[in-house]
């Protein structure tokens, strides 16, 4: 049977984390009594080249990171036993100064920290003191017969997923997101909630990294994919630095070696490390390392720190022969990146719902995906996509038009998501889901997604076509109620709130204490019954007859007023301002000159109007039907009245009218909520996290942002020159 080299993997050997040193000099002595005997990485290599006999009954033994614990411990376990090693460095986290002790704590050494926490404090404050200087890495190599050798420059972690694991401030947040989030973000005052996600090594995965957003895309924080471009820079620089710095440490001239961080490894990474100059490299896959093994991937076996010595044992038995190496592998898969998006629609209006698509293609584009949207010939949604087709990473626009015939249109979708390498499938709308599902159901290698962002009964086998895909999207509560009585099952429910994205690159400046009198109350929509416009102008007539001084009614979207002649009272006719139909931008800036947002409808799902009001600073007073009271909580970012209530809705506006700091306190909660929740950079991170398989069905946190603004409000100082400032106090 071929020899075969056992390679065993270690970190750090301390009573803090890792091996203790009593553990440790265990396995030692286990391998000593197993009648093995170390040799170097050196030997390995000439044995895997075929220069050099690989000897029987040997291991390497190998140590990850050159933590300061490997100089003052393991070292001298080392040459108790007579035995060898290899130490991998961390270049860029090699300090100054002078040989420390090599004594444990306890007996006058150094302290010694945690890895994890030994990582957090080199990758955010620089602190190498708890990592191997230079004069102990040379003391390691001339003093003691060790080699040392690189381990990256960084050891740059990456967010590989974007599925969550923990917040930043959590106790179990990973080290390696202090070297993902740049410092503004990990030192800035929302710190403590930065989601943390699955980690991979930087060198192998694109990752998501914490961009901030453009101005065209909202601002916010988006997770935005490295290229591969951007990736193999990376690489040559980072290794480039490892290769030099070492080489002027170890003193084996040409023949360096490398350790991969995490062990892991792609053909990427791998042309960058041999074309900076590495001639072999350490992975922690498990299988034989004989004669022919590629250097590049020479096979270890991580110790985990609660192994005995038996256990040590029994690997050594297992990995020493070249059969029963190759039985008991372990080979690492890069797991996939999404890195294509098709959203398909057959829609031709710029509809709510179309908008709220164009706004996911504009988040999944600046998070670096490749986009491709599917709309009808002539659709009014090419206008609204024109700008993302152009400059950096554009947008592909396709025009297709024959949803109506489901067969042939699986077709098309599954010839479009091939070429296009799609990873997701997003359709929005009645009909494209239906030739995707098939187009999956035929085979397709994607994950398909259905929106579904209405309130009214689907198909009637819509619950058929939701089997086929892995989530359909709802922007409301009260959305994934209306498929669940349809027989939708509740793990296919994913909870996407719509996003608001402002059209000038930024959200309206916070509203200041105003010393005016009166109060603009404004009605948005259109004259249909589901909006309740005859709602609104009862509550308004009946607010202008009982006296309440200076409001006045605004009305913007209604075309027709035929319908509603009758509630126009003589009170009423010289308070109401009737706008007519608006652009999109005019309604914005009718919001920012409101006081008061009334949404007096009878049937909803999730209005854009409503995620507008709350960035530009509105209170808002509407009917608790459709997904309206999961944004609105009655007295606490607004008011909340049964449908047709129009005594109860007048009561409201009536209540905000008289109570400016009422209306202050509730617009900067709905700032906030939009701010931190309902922008297109948090709605984006959500859609991403969804398609990476999180079953995400969360609502919104109100009622914790209206008790961090009040607290905010409450330690804002007082300014006794300014007659409005008590409203900072409420």
């Amino acid at each position: 049977m071929p020899t075969s080299i056992p390679v065993l993997c270690y970190h750090n050997i301390s009573d803090v984390d890792g091996h203790s040193p009593r553990r440790f000099e265990e396995h030692l002595a286990a391998i000593q009594g197993a009648g093995f005997r170390t040799i170097s990485a050196r030997e390995l290599v000439a044995g895997l080249s075929g220069v050099a006999a690989l000897p029987p009954k040997t291991c390497v033994l190998t140590f990850d990171d050159c933590h300061l614990s490997n100089w003052t411990i393991a070292a001298p376990l080392l040459a108790k036993y007579g035995m060898t090693a290899a130490f991998f460095c961390v270049t860029d986290f090699i300090g100054d100064g002078p040989k420390r002790p090599q004594l444990a704590p306890e007996q006058g050494g150094p302290e010694l920290l945690s890895a994890p926490e030994s990582f957090r404090r080199v990758l955010d404050a620089d602190d190498r003191s708890q990592f191997m200087n230079e004069a102990e890495l040379r003391a390691m190599v001339q003093d003691f017969g060790f080699e040392v050798h690189g381990h990256s420059a960084r050891h740059q972690g990456a967010f590989r997923s974007l599925i969550k694991t923990a917040n930043f401030g959590a106790s179990h947040a990973h080290w390696s997101a202090t070297g993902i989030y740049p410092a503004e973000l990990r030192h800035g005052p929302e710190a403590a909630a930065l989601p943390l996600f699955e980690v991979g090594s930087g060198y192998v995965y694109n990752g998501y990294w914490p961009t901030p957003g453009s101005a065209e895309a909202g601002g916010g924080v988006y997770y935005r994919r490295r290229t591969d471009a951007e990736r193999r820079a990376h690489c040559l620089a980072d290794f480039k630095r490892c290769f030099d710095r070492i080489r002027g440490i170890n003193g084996c001239g040409d023949e360096q070696y490398f350790c991969w961080p995490w062990g892991q490894y792609d053909g990427l990474s791998e042309s960058c490390a041999q074309e900076v100059g590495f001639r072999a490299a350490f992975t922690l896959e498990r299988s034989a390392n004989v004669s022919g093994t590629n250097p590049m991937r020479i096979h270890r076996i991580g110790v985990g720190k609660t192994k005995d010595g038996a256990w040590v044992q029994s690997r050594l038995r297992m990995y020493s022969g070249g059969l029963s190496a190759r039985f008991f592998f372990k080979f690492l898969r890069k797991r996939p990146e999404i890195a294509s998006i098709l959203y398909m629609t057959d829609s031709d209006k710029l509809s709510g719902g179309s908008r709220q698509m164009v706004n996911n293609i504009l988040g999944m584009r600046e998070c670096g995906l490749r986009v491709t949207a599917v709309i009808p010939p002539g659709s009014e949604i090419r206008t609204a996509l024109a700008p993302l087709t152009l400059g950096e990473n554009p947008v592909e626009v396709v025009e297709f038009g024959g949803f109506r015939q489901y067969v042939r249109a699986a077709s098309f979708v599954a010839e479009l998501a091939k070429r296009v390498e799609a990873d997701v499938v997003h359709t929005f709308h009645a009909r494209a889901y239906k030739s995707a599902a098939i187009a999956k159901l035929k085979g397709g290698r994607f994950s398909l997604f259905i929106n579904r962002g209405v309130i009214f009964p689907p198909n009637t086998i819509f619950a058929l076509y939701a089997l086929a895909a892995k989530g359909v999207t709802v922007n409301s509560l009260v959305c994934a109620e209306v498929l669940r009585k349809y027989q939708v099952p509740q793990n296919r429910l994913r909870l996407v709130y719509n996003s608001f994205l402002p059209e000038n690159g930024a959200l309206p400046p916070e509203r200041l204490p105003q010393k005016k009198r009166g109060c603009r109350v404004l009605y948005v929509g259109n004259e249909g019954p589901a909006k309740g416009f005859d709602v609104f102008l009862r509550m308004a007539a009946e607010l202008a007859l009982s006296g309440v001084r200076d409001l006045e009614f605004v009305a913007a979207g209604v075309r027709d007023m035929r319908s509603f002649e009758q509630f126009l009272t003589p009170q009423l006719k010289t308070r109401l301002n009737l706008l007519g139909h608006l652009a999109h931008d005019a309604v914005l800036r009718e919001l920012t000159q409101a006081d008061v947002l009334v949404l007096p409808s009878r049937q909803e799902s999730l209005p854009n109007v409503l995620l507008e009001a709350f960035a530009c600073c509105l209170p808002v007073v509407c009917t608790s039907v459709g997904g309206m009271p999961e944004l609105v909580h009655d007295g606490v970012n607004g008011f909340l009245r049964p449908s047709e209530d129009v005594s109860g809705l007048a009561d409201a506006v009536a209540r905000l009218a008289g109570d400016p700091c009422l209306r202050l306190r509730m617009g900067r909660i709905n700032r906030r909520l939009v701010a931190r929740h309902l922008g297109n950079a948090a709605k984006t991170l959500t859609l991403l996290r969804s398609y990476f398989g999180e079953a995400l069905f969360e609502p919104l946190p109100i009622e914790a942002l209206a008790r961090q603004v009040a607290l905010e409000e409450s330690l804002q100082p007082l300014n006794p020159l300014d007659e409005a400032a008590p409203c900072q106090q409420t």
